[in-house]
């Protein structure tokens, strides 16, 4: 039998869940000075996201293949 992975992203309540897609459209809404941080801090966190699960979830024995 599997053990039950937890999900290592927190998750806060006090905002909506959109999708990657309105995140990009959000942020081409923004003024254009801008939008290169917000896409930048956007991919920062992707690949923290990434890391987390690659760390705490796919590294587990019961993913190794």
């Amino acid at each position: 039998m599997y053990a039950i992975v937890q999900n290592p992203i927190p998750r806060s309540n006090l905002f909506t869940t959109p999708t990657l897609e309105e995140v990009q459209k959000f942020i081409s809404t923004l003024p254009s000075k801008e939008q290169a941080n917000a896409q930048m801090l956007f991919m920062f966190t992707l690949n923290a996201c990434n890391q987390l699960v690659e760390d705490e979830i796919l590294s587990k024995e019961i993913f190794a293949q």
